[in-house]
């Protein structure tokens, strides 16, 4: 399914492989941390931290540790969950300028999660008028975005045509709506595609499960029926579920991998390095909770 919304946008959604400006990555005592330090430590190489925490005084101690720690900022704000994609404002490129939305998300009792970017990042007064997880809209040139049928499904619709005003709100000109991976924890669109360019995607080809072969070639046709070039990377479900290894952070032409222990990630790295880009492994401590480095993150545009 798909939708193209008439009359069409007057700005454009950010895309997926645009450069961010800084990169908000939540820093507490979770059970993850040596995963989001390690993230926080290389993101800073390439852009701007932004470190959102409970404890600034752990987080100074931190960044004054960083070979750059000018390249850090630190945002007080409490949070439920260090899953900030989700929760984080979407980009939108008009001819006025760069604004954000806000995606409305389920009232799930995570309070905290729910209001924390309306406290941190106020200028984002906009408020989707469905609920939208950000995880779930992979953005694409030109205003193409694709989303898993969990949108539908969380807001209680049986066609797209329901998101028609979020579509104009957040820039996209053409959404395509495909299924996800049953056994994908999520069911975000994130993980199981990504934008490398505007002529590349990057596919998590499955074939361990009849339904997730089925979802991939799907995948596949869609975006090769809108003149995109598909690099499908081989992936399958471990003991924990399915942990996709296509939920990197992309800065520019470099990719931060996570690596869950598959033993697939040199392999996975090779074939991206001889497409041009630059890979960074980084251990990751999220297996078997439906997400990875980009759904940990945020991506902040300045202008």
């Amino acid at each position: 399914m798909n939708l193209r919304p008439r009359p069409a946008p007057e700005g454009v959604i950010v895309p997926d492989y645009a450069l961010p400006d800084a990169l908000c990555v939540p820093f507490s005592d979770f059970t993850i941390r040596e995963t989001l330090e390690t993230l926080a430590r290389e993101a800073a190489r390439h852009v701007g931290v932004i470190l959102i925490c409970r404890d600034p005084v752990a987080a100074q101690a931190f960044v004054a540790r960083q070979e750059a720690p000018g390249h850090f900022g630190i945002v007080t704000g409490a949070f439920d969950t260090p899953w900030l994609r989700d929760h984080a404002p979407l980009a939108v490129r008009s001819q006025d300028g760069l604004r954000h939305i806000r995606p409305a998300r389920f009232n799930s009792g995570r309070v905290f999660d729910a209001g924390l970017f309306g406290t941190v990042f106020p200028k984002a007064e906009q408020v989707t008028p469905v609920f939208v997880a950000g995880g779930n809209v992979v953005a694409g040139p030109e205003g193409l975005a694709v989303s898993t049928d969990a949108m539908l499904r969380e807001n209680g619709l049986d066609s797209p045509d329901g998101l028609a005003e979020t579509a104009r709100l957040l820039g996209i000109r053409d959404w395509l709506i495909l299924p996800g991976f049953d056994d994908d924890l999520s069911r975000h669109a994130d993980c199981t595609l990504r934008f490398l360019s505007p002529s590349l995607a990057a596919l998590c080809r499955r074939r361990d499960t009849a339904q997730a072969a089925e979802v991939s070639q799907r995948i596949v046709e869609a975006l090769q029926g809108r003149g995109l070039e598909v690099l499908e990377l081989d992936a399958a479900a471990g003991p924990s579920g399915f942990d996709s290894p296509l939920n990197w952070v992309q800065l520019g032409d470099v990719l931060l991998m996570p690596d869950f222990g598959d033993g697939q990630t040199a392999r996975r790295m090779a074939r991206l390095e001889e497409r041009g880009f630059s890979c960074v492994p980084i251990p990751c401590g999220t297996a078997g909770l439906g997400g990875g480095l980009h759904c940990l993150t945020a991506s902040v545009f300045a202008g």
